[in-house]
């Protein structure tokens, strides 16, 4: 029997002409790629090279710059050697000179011992390290490839007296770690740069390719099956657009003869919001790094300027979280275009009025406007996710508009920290305004006023009201997870992270470095967590799956609480919340789906928004007391115990769906399936 007489036998397929399958080449066949290959390894070659140099360079400068701070400690040594041999105390039974010494690396933490020798060599006073192991260093041959870099300076004493020689010793390593903090500055700016020309070639490529082409399909294919019911309609511009629009007047003439109606076809621009939200959130951030000393200089005339500052700053924190609801239960009734508009337009006035502020009371006034602003536009954008989504690719949608605000939040201190230095601040919060009301103009492009034609349903009643906040399950939802999951992101990262990390030592580049790997790692690790917990369709275990998360780091960090230890802490924080939070506004709406199905998702997302927010401000507040009680590392261990409770309740109490709920999904799935 011939393989093609069996009708379970699958045909032959014809082998790779180099063997092996296909699709185990690690990148495509062709000579571009091999070309692009030597490109990159070229330039990496070029830029170590120039590197190198560079970096050779630059220590011979440090150590210039070592050597001369290195004299002005060793004459500050010197003076205090002399005062006392003043006051007539014998040079051997001077005591105290270790306690300077420590006294000197604190201000210095390159230094690493000191010492007092005579003319021969001998060590009288030493410090930083033990006498042995400095008559080693002091005897060891000079050259760049030992540990330390000695300096010395001879106090010419008295005649009839033996001179003395203040020696210092410091590390070599110094000469690179400028060096090495420059290059991570580097790093830093070039993920950032990579990271916002991949946003705008995404939003690129998909609103002129990728949108245009998927709509073609489906109109060549209603053509190919002799329907003639389908126009495109996606708008562009170029090739496509025109060939698309050639097939139009072919398929317009067709329908006239055979008596059909088409209607034009087109996809929903849901890229277009991740660059909306990018952008509102972007125009806020900008001014994060100077806020504080902004707010504090602004308001010094009216009060004491940290607390001006804080006043500032709690009231646009309090219009953010009332506003949120407020806007949730009209966002139907609105539209999402004309909410974002309008958000996004108070935003850019209330950064334009900060921008020139002269007391604290147009302060909090323009800041309250840009709190308005900032939620009306989440709220927007939210709402048009879920409005352009189902079930089956809600949580990829949500996860997509959440990483863009997540890229903002790593990009905008950034580039604020350096508009402010070249600037001021006055322009930092100008830009804002720019960014914001330009935003204004792509709204009009990137979103659609009706994303389905739905009509606005009524208003919820009190009955309906207590109705939804009776279902248990959405009270777990809220209470063991929506509103720890913000409580630890503000009270740990915000708070507790910075303060402990520069209390052991750590400079505030490393610590804002440490704080960027919860952004970094939520965006490489939120689209493929979403897209996971929509095929799995169990939104409510993803919850369960980044509280334990959470739980692990914070308790990792709180019982060894070092550098490294932090930065994984941090690091699982984010794969925790990119795995969690969109998937709790998924969770939500399908655990209130009796509910939404009258009265729409307003009101489940007012009550959401809200507990998150309560959640967010009482997290730096609970980290303060904490602090203030039992220290900050026990602070963290007591927020890790508190996440991991939290999810033990979450994981007894929300339950399982039900196999037929299962069955019902899978099939509406099938029949959306069918249907595109």
């Amino acid at each position: 029997m011939t393989p093609s007489a069996n009708p379970k036998t699958k045909p032959d397929t014809p082998a790779s002409p180099h063997g092996g399958n296909i699709r185990s080449r690690l990148f495509p066949k062709g000579t571009i790629w091999i070309l692009l290959l030597f490109s990159t390894i070229s330039l990496c070659i070029a830029l170590v090279g120039i590197s190198w140099r560079a970096a050779e360079l630059a220590r011979a400068d440090l150590q210039t710059e070592i050597r001369e701070k290195a004299e002005i400690e060793a004459r500050v040594l010197g003076e205090k050697i002399e005062n006392a041999l003043r006051l007539g105390i014998p040079l051997r039974e001077i005591v105290g000179f270790e306690a300077v010494v420590y006294q000197l690396r604190d201000g210095d933490p390159d230094l690493v011992f000191a010492a007092i020798t005579d003319m021969g060599g001998d060590i009288l006073h030493a410090g930083g390290l033990p006498s042995d192991e400095i008559a080693t260093a002091l005897t060891a041959p000079s050259g760049n490839d030992t540990a330390y870099i000695v300096t010395r300076l001879n106090l010419l004493r008295a005649e009839g007296r033996d001179d003395i020689e203040v020696v210092l010793g410091h590390a070599r390593a110094a000469l690179m770690r400028p060096v090495t903090d420059n290059l991570y500055d580097i790093a830093i700016i070039f993920i950032i740069t990579l990271a916002l020309s991949f946003e705008l070639m995404l939003l690129v490529l998909t609103v002129n390719v990728a949108l245009p082409v998927r709509v073609a399909r489906k109109v060549l294919g209603n053509v190919r099956d002799r329907k003639f019911t389908l126009l495109h309609g996606q708008s562009t511009h170029d090739e496509i657009g025109q060939f698309m629009e050639r097939i139009n007047s072919l398929i317009n003439t067709t329908a006239k003869k055979v008596g059909t109606h088409p209607q034009r076809e087109r996809e929903v621009k849901l890229i277009g919001v991740r660059m909306l939200a990018f952008m509102f959130v972007l125009a806020e951030e900008l001014a994060r790094p100077i806020m504080p000393a902004f707010f504090s200089q602004v308001t010094s005339h009216s009060i004491d300027g940290q607390l001006g500052a804080g006043v500032v700053m709690a009231v646009h924190l309090l219009m953010v979280a009332l506003a949120m609801p407020i806007c949730s239960l009209f966002q139907e009734q609105v539209g999402s275009l004309r909410m974002y508009l309008c958000g996004a337009f108070l935003a850019t006035l209330g950064l334009i009025g900060t921008a020139f502020a002269v007391g604290i009371w147009d302060l909090v006034l323009w800041r309250a406007l840009s709190g308005i602003g900032y939620a009306t536009t989440f709220v927007a954008c939210q709402s048009y996710v879920l409005d352009a989504t189902n079930d089956s690719n809600r949580t990829q949608g949500t996860a997509m508009m959440v990483s863009g605000i997540m890229l903002a939040d790593i990009c905008g201190p950034a580039i604020g920290g350096i508009v402010a230095g070249h600037f001021g601040p006055d322009m930092t919060f100008i830009a804002g305004a720019t960014i914001a009301f330009l935003a204004v103009l792509l709204a009009f492009f990137l979103m659609d006023n009706m994303v389905r034609g739905k009509t606005p349903p009524p208003v919820p009643t009190r009955a309906a009201l207590r109705a939804m906040l009776g279902n248990r399950r959405l009270q777990v939802l809220i209470l063991f997870a929506a509103i720890p999951a913000k409580l630890i992101l503000s009270g740990f990262l915000y708070y507790l992270t910075p303060m402990i990390l520069l209390q052991s030592g750590a400079t505030t580049a490393e610590t804002g470095r440490v704080i960027m790997l919860y952004g970094l790692v939520a965006i490489l690790t939120g689209w493929a967590a979403a897209k996971w917990t929509d095929k799995s369709q169990n939104e409510t275990r993803a919850v369960g799956i980044g509280g334990g998360l959470t739980a692990a780091g914070l308790l990792l960090a709180g019982w060894l609480p070092e550098y490294a230890l932090f930065a994984v802490a941090v690091a699982l924080l984010g794969l925790a919340q990119a795995t969690s939070i969109p998937a709790q506004l998924s969770a939500s709406l399908k655990l209130s789906k009796d509910f939404t199905k009258d009265h729409g998702t307003g009101p489940v997302l007012a009550v959401l928004r809200l507990a998150e927010r309560l959640g967010g401000a009482a997290g730096p507040l609970l980290a303060a007391g904490l602090t203030l009680l039992v220290g900050t590392t026990q602070a963290v261990l007591i927020f890790g115990v508190f996440a991991a409770v939290s999810v033990l309740c979450f994981e007894l109490l929300i339950g399982h769906v039900p196999p037929e709920q299962k069955g019902e999904q899978k099939s509406e799935q099938k029949a959306q399936g069918g249907t595109k």
